[in-house]
């Protein structure tokens, strides 16, 4: 199977991911059509690449987006209160807070699903703001 490894700025590896998915991660966000298929093609060529601090920019505010769409699903319990009462331990570990409100996490398990997005989507979206903040491309490195 071919993956996609993260570059981090300390140069840490972050993830692995098979191709599919880590396009999926960005087809899934509302950015320009342009960067979308740019993106495709960067990750469908298995060859190493970087994203831009400018496309990085777009990302972000892409990812706080979907973000605020996930906190507003149906399917997601965003303050988990009887859970947190009658399993503390489990569903008060991920505190979550998010312009001002603290919102609780559990990303394990299928009925959780929107939790994981919103868990993954977050660490993602810190990841982007520190290459951001340190002027530095996200690298990607291809390996078989």
């Amino acid at each position: 199977m071919k993956y996609l490894h993260i570059l981090d700025v300390d140069g840490k590896r972050y993830g692995g991911s098979d191709l599919e998915t880590a396009f999926n991660h960005y087809s899934n966000l509302n950015i320009s059509p342009e960067l979308k298929k740019s993106l495709k093609l960067r990750i469908f060529s298995e060859n190493n690449f970087e994203i831009s601090t400018n496309e990085m920019s777009e990302i972000v505010l892409a990812s706080e987006y979907r973000i605020d769409e996930l906190l507003k699903h149906p399917d997601f319990n965003p303050f988990k209160k009887e859970l947190r009462e009658q399993f503390p331990e489990q569903f008060e570990n991920q505190p979550f807070k998010y312009k001002g409100v603290t919102y609780y996490l559990y990303h394990k398990g299928r009925e959780y699903e929107i939790d994981k997005f919103i868990y993954n989507l977050t660490g993602f979206k810190k990841l982007l703001e520190e290459h951001i903040k340190a002027n530095q491309p996200l690298k990607y490195f291809y390996k078989k």
